[in-house]
């Protein structure tokens, strides 16, 4: 089991060393909710054989703003108990790019790990479940996202650059949203315990 882990661990740095801007103690989250359905499972074939894969949808909200499209695949790997997959996730300020996900799982209970960049930098959160099923019926996962920006200021100039073109009204009705985030993230960290990568 360390063994694992520590592989585990290991491609975990690694995915976070290849993200533009990563740092490894990040000063600025994101506050993150997102309404998860229960994800589909099905059955793909490898180079190492036959996998279980789960894919499913995100709705909710990330540095408050709203998601617009939000996509994940994850399977096992060849113990079943890591794996990896994919996601990409939409907001008015953009789309992460690069988004990979790490897999593990103890039987009882499943961990995600996602990593992406996003607005330039890198974008870091975890979603679990009791089983190898994510997701259900009025399942939502709350939490803060781990990301390279060092203070609400940077992140409120990288959504002024990603949405510069749009008209002005809408533009600054984006920026209004995000700066929501600072009360965001002060709320949840008085009201619930750590819930960081």
């Amino acid at each position: 089991m360390a063994v694992r882990l520590r592989g585990a661990l290991c491609l975990a740095a690694v995915l976070l060393a290849a993200v533009p801007g990563g740092r490894a103690n990040p000063l600025y989250y994101l506050y993150y909710s997102f309404d998860v359905p229960l994800v589909l499972p099905g059955i793909s074939l490898s180079e190492e054989g036959t996998r279980e894969t789960y894919s499913g949808t995100l709705r909710g909200s990330l540095g408050g703003l709203p998601v617009r499209q939000a996509t994940f695949t994850y399977w096992t790997g060849a113990n079943r108990e890591v794996g990896g997959g994919t996601f990409s996730l939409s907001t008015p300020a953009g789309q992460t790019q690069g988004g990979q996900i790490l897999m593990s799982t103890s039987g009882t209970r499943t961990t995600l790990l996602f990593f992406a960049t996003y607005l330039g930098t890198h974008l870091e959160f975890r979603l679990s479940s009791e089983g190898p099923l994510l997701g259900g019926a009025g399942v939502v996962e709350r939490g803060l996202a781990q990301t390279g920006f060092g203070s609400h200021e940077e992140y409120l100039a990288a959504v002024r650059r990603a949405v510069a073109s749009l008209p002005a009204d809408v533009r600054d009705a984006i920026v209004a949203q995000a700066d929501s985030n600072l009360r965001l993230v002060a709320e949840y960290q008085s009201t619930s315990p750590p819930r960081t990568p």
